[in-house]
């Protein structure tokens, strides 16, 4: 089984796929998030695995739209505490270290850390990409914020590990699957949708009030600008229940006739929040 992600080897996500799926199955790094969902679409893969949302960070935007835009379900959600730490080449010592590279969110996360040694920040593409830098060049004094799990990859030194501040940092994370590869047996827990209010005051309240009203409990609502029509608007809703249930049958079966339009994202089994 193989499974695409974005980012290359030791990136948090291909933390997250084996934590999920075991590290007996094929990881397929990508450039981009769409490169991860053309591969799914292709068949090239069997799922992909992007990240949603982050505790400190936020939503992932980017991804909702891919959903949006793509004829691809969302079939499991996974929580990944973010734990970083400090990588540098064999040999070299914290006390020597000038400069940390790193993606900026993770600088911002361990910036006390860094300032308490003294070492300057070097933004960077992403994590992994960093550590892979400082491994294959030639300088004693530099070293990444990485995942430990590009210590084993890359052969480097582990100097100092949970450097973050916050100890709550979790990243969550979806796993797509085009419609022929949802699990037959799968259950679910959780239901996630795109709908398209119509034009008048109220409207969103109308919608809400549906969800109130078969008892299902909403875990995220946000609204997307629709870059295809300027100043109108994608919400996205995700509440605990699945898509068997007759009472989310009856609400989205409501939903359609409030909404512009409905999609249905995916509906997963409700994952267990860790940190």
């Amino acid at each position: 089984m193989k499974v695409a992600f974005q980012g290359i080897r030791g990136a948090y996500s291909e933390m997250a796929v084996h934590e999920h799926f075991g590290k007996a199955v094929e990881t397929v790094g990508c450039d981009a998030f769409d490169d991860v969902f053309n591969l799914v679409e292709s068949g090239e893969v069997t799922y992909g695995f992007i990240p949603v949302e982050n505790t400190i960070a936020g939503t992932v935007v980017e991804n909702y739209d891919l959903l949006f835009a793509n004829d691809i379900f969302v079939i499991a959600e996974v929580y990944l505490p973010i734990r970083h730490t400090l990588l540098a080449k064999k040999g070299a010592r914290l006390e020597e270290i000038k400069e940390a590279f790193s993606h900026p969110h993770a600088l911002k996360q361990c910036k006390a850390y860094l300032k308490s040694k003294n070492i300057k920040m070097v933004p960077s593409y992403d994590t992994a990409g960093a550590a892979h830098a400082v491994a294959s060049g030639d300088r004693m004094d530099c070293a990444a914020i990485a995942s430990a799990l590009c210590a084993e990859i890359y052969d480097m030194e582990i100097l100092e590990r949970d450097i973050q501040t916050n100890s709550s940092n979790t990243t969550r994370f979806f796993v797509i699957a085009k419609k022929e590869n949802v699990p037959e047996d799968h259950k679910t827990g959780k239901t996630t949708v795109a709908f398209k209010t119509r034009h008048y005051p109220g409207a969103l309240v109308d919608c809400l009030k549906i969800f109130q009203k078969y008892n299902l409990n909403l875990t995220k609502l946000e609204s997307r600008p629709i870059p295809e029509n300027p100043w109108e608007y994608v919400f996205y809703a995700a509440f605990e229940a699945g898509i068997d249930s007759d009472e989310v049958k009856s609400a989205i079966g409501e939903l359609t006739l409030h909404a512009l339009f409905v999609k249905l994202l995916g509906s997963y089994p409700k994952a267990e929040k860790c940190w």
